[in-house]
């Protein structure tokens, strides 16, 4: 790969455009957490994901920064939370889901422990295996069930298209991203998948909008 190290005095920024995109989300995750009120039990979760999910792309961003080689513990001891606090956005997504489209489902039980249980085995496994594989694999398992419940709701509501839309856009991240699908050196696929998350968390963000004022 074509190093893109930039200096800031003495430190030097690896991957710069991806340490800016992370730093766009970031700062998104954390004013759809402020701009959200929690008027319920599903928007206090949703509030949740959006935080940790901030919390999660910081972390990601220092690793990606200050580590030009993805190894070692130093490493490690950033990847690792960020993983993570990814898994536990993940869980609250699933947390708001269960209180709003479940909440009066026949399988509410049987979603809260599958919830749990995936949760729990997600961190064994991540610890255990440490790869980045494990996450995938975690997104998809726990965002995949979450898109499509919020397009099957019974009681339909505009809001819950929205959400099932944001999701749907944020695989197409994975896409370009296990792909490799690149534009330039400083816009790679890293870089593009970060602008997609970033609609994809506009588009989730104004369904609960539209959600909360209702």
């Amino acid at each position: 790969m074509f190093d893109t190290t930039i200096y800031i005095g003495n430190i030097a920024i690896h991957e710069p455009v991806g340490v800016f995109t992370d730093c766009i989300i970031t700062i998104l995750c954390f004013v759809f957490y402020k701009k959200l009120l929690p008027v319920s039990k599903s928007i206090h979760y949703w509030r949740l994901f959006f935080l940790f999910l901030g919390f999660s792309t910081i972390v990601g961003a220092c690793s990606h920064a200050f580590f030009e080689i993805h190894q070692g513990a130093a490493y490690k001891s950033f990847w690792l939370p960020m993983q993570v606090l990814n898994g536990i956005a993940v869980y609250f997504a699933q947390k708001a889901t269960l209180n709003s489209v479940l909440k009066e489902s026949r399988f509410y039980t049987f979603w809260k422990w599958i919830y749990i249980i995936q949760f729990i085995v997600y961190i064994l496994v991540l610890l255990i295996v440490q790869k980045y594989l494990v996450t995938v694999i975690e997104n998809i398992l726990g965002l995949v069930p979450v898109m499509i419940i919020h397009f099957e709701a019974k009681r339909k509501e505009v809001y819950q298209k929205w959400i099932g839309y944001g999701i749907s856009i944020s695989f197409i991240a994975g896409t370009v991203h296990a792909t490799k699908t690149s534009l330039h050196t400083y816009f790679n696929y890293n870089d593009i998948a970060h602008v997609i998350i970033i609609i994809s968390l506009a588009v989730i963000y104004l369904g609960l909008k539209r959600k909360a004022i209702s």
